[in-house]
Parts: C-alpha cells; structure tokens; sequence
C-alpha cells in the first residue's frame, strides 16, 4: 500500500513539473523578440546570415533576396528583400518575427522558422539583409 502511495505521488509530482515546464515554453513561444538585435553586425555575422540565407530562404527569396528563387511561388510571388519597402514591419525584431513565425497564409505562403534555427542564426540573418540594403543605398 506505500509502495503504491509512493508511485502515486511521484506521478502526480512528474505531471506537475511537467506542466509547469509546458507553461513556460508557451509563454516563451509567445514572448515578442526585442525590437533591437541583440547580435552585432560583424564581417563574420553577416557572413553566418548569408550561409542561414543560402540554406533555408535562398529557395524562394533568390541568391540574393530578389524573390526570384527556383521555388518562389507567382501569386503571391517571395518578397523583394533588396528593394526599399518591406511588407511587414522594418524594424529588427518585425523582420526577426517574420523570419520565426512566418506570415499569415492569406498574405502569402511563408511559413517560419521557428525550430528549424537558433534565435542568433536567425539575427545573423537580419544582419545578412540589412548588409543588402547598405549595398542598395550605396548604389
């Protein structure tokens, strides 16, 4: 009988540290990004948002961000990443969030990130984009 007990107990303390544990990731899941990137924009930064770019946007944003990759869909076609007008939000941390979450599928077809990259992968990509509009506004 304490033995039974005992196995009672445990499983009950298990499912509570189990769902105070889920509450904390959703709430992390929902925690906006700070507005501010918190990774620098070194050489070697931009140089890892390039390598991210390549690998996970480069399919449907092009080599260069244009929205003209192999796998860009026509309507609605990727966004234009080297042009002067961003669709959904300028800042870091909406360019971050978009990049994470992706955008509402009435909009277009961009799924995010999330779980697929770490949060400073995901800075160094927003470093990587910004470098392209230094490179337009120095044309």
């Amino acid at each position: 009988m304490r033995l039974r007990m005992r196995h009672t107990v445990v499983v009950i303390l298990a499912a509570v540290c189990m769902g105070t544990n889920t509450l904390a990731l959703a709430q992390d899941a929902g925690a906006k990004p700070p507005k501010k990137n918190p990774v620098k924009a070194t050489p070697e930064s931009v140089k890892a948002g390039q390598q991210a770019f390549a690998v996970m946007c480069r399919a449907c944003h092009g080599p260069i961000g244009r929205g003209d990759g192999t796998m860009a869909t026509k309507n609605p076609p990727p966004a234009d990443l080297t042009d002067a007008k961003w669709d959904y939000g300028s800042s870091d941390g909406e360019i971050f969030a978009v990049i994470l979450n992706g955008v509402p599928k009435e909009k277009t077809v961009m799924k995010g990130l999330k779980g697929k990259l770490a949060d400073t992968d995901i800075w160094n990509i927003v470093n990587y984009l910004r470098s392209l509009e230094a490179r337009r506004a120095s044309k």
